[in-house]
């Protein structure tokens, strides 16, 4: 079993940032664990801007806000496991996780930093009846379509929601071409 002082949680900007901050701070022995392929969080599929007003006094898309997190997290030689999952941590701060590479693992840790950031409520929790209701999609799930793997999930759309990122949303599929039919 390896063991590390600070297990982050989570590769978004709030975990790759409290790893940053611990290791400036002095404490060398930090992991960071993150799910996805890639470190950033939900930020990678928020190319628009709006970011990084406050931490670095100008506005950054959400891609470019996660990368000055990185950059840090590069420069001071912090460790990251990409693709694992956590599994189970225990009151004495056992850490089970797994990924292809390692398989199962478990690693002792002194401290555990939670940052798994945010997920979109699941279809249920947002009243979208069904199992697989064909042609509607959630607001992030419609993002990530759109800004990362490259699709349109529809030439015609009909946005529910006129918040931040139902506007956004109505915003970006306009620009891919889409004719969004109403924000209601």
């Amino acid at each position: 079993m390896q063991n590390y002082d600070i297990v982050v949680i989570g590769g978004g900007p709030a975990g790759l940032a409290a790893a940053a901050e611990a290791k400036r701070s002095g404490i060398d022995s930090i992991l960071i664990l993150e799910r996805d392929h890639e470190l950033g969080g939900i930020l990678n599929q928020c190319i628009h801007n709006g970011f990084g007003l406050h931490t670095f006094k100008e506005e950054l898309t959400g891609p470019e806000y996660a990368k000055r997190f990185m950059d840090q997290v590069f420069e001071l030689g912090i460790e990251y496991k990409l693709n694992t999952m956590v599994i189970d941590i225990t009151d004495s701060k056992v850490v089970t996780a797994m990924n292809k590479t390692d398989g199962m693992f478990q690693i002792q840790a002194k401290a555990v930093i939670l940052a798994m950031g945010c997920r979109e409520r699941p279809r249920g929790a947002l009243n979208i009846p069904g199992y697989r209701p064909a042609g509607i999609f959630s607001a992030g799930t419609a993002q990530r379509l759109v800004n990362i793997e490259g699709y349109l999930p529809g030439r015609e759309v009909v946005i529910l929601g006129s918040g931040d990122i139902g506007l956004i949303m109505a915003r970006r599929m306009t620009l891919e071409g889409a004719k969004v039919k109403v924000v209601a």
